[in-house]
């Protein structure tokens, strides 16, 4: 194992160094870079597989009716359940979320 203690003392030296004359010449010492802001958390998808239950009450719960089909598809690229419902609108509704996220993917009213 190689012990790099003069390169380590030598970084140390010219922070403090850099920093030391930033300070006697008035200026503020630069700041550590901020860390960049949590993502918010997806509240309307889970973030792990579905199943087909699921996906169903989801959709019913966007378009209240009764289900008539619910099975796997694949839509616009990705493997999706097709919930199939005849609206309480009077309009079928047909609602695609994703099997790996949960994420809705599309729906279509007629």
């Amino acid at each position: 194992m190689i012990v790099r203690k003069p390169l380590f003392a030598a970084i140390a030296l010219a922070m403090t160094f850099a920093t030391s004359a930033a300070f006697a010449a008035g200026e503020a010492p630069a700041a550590a870079p901020a860390a960049a802001p949590a993502a918010p958390a997806a509240s309307t998808a889970p973030a792990a597989p579905i199943t087909k239950e699921q996906a169903t009450e989801m959709a019913l719960k966007a378009h209240p009716g009764k289900v008539t089909k619910a099975y796997q598809d694949t839509h616009k690229g990705k493997e999706t359940w097709e919930t199939v419902i005849a609206g309480d609108d009077g309009k079928e509704w047909k609602v695609y979320y994703e099997i790996a996220t949960g994420a809705l993917v599309d729906e279509k009213g007629k």
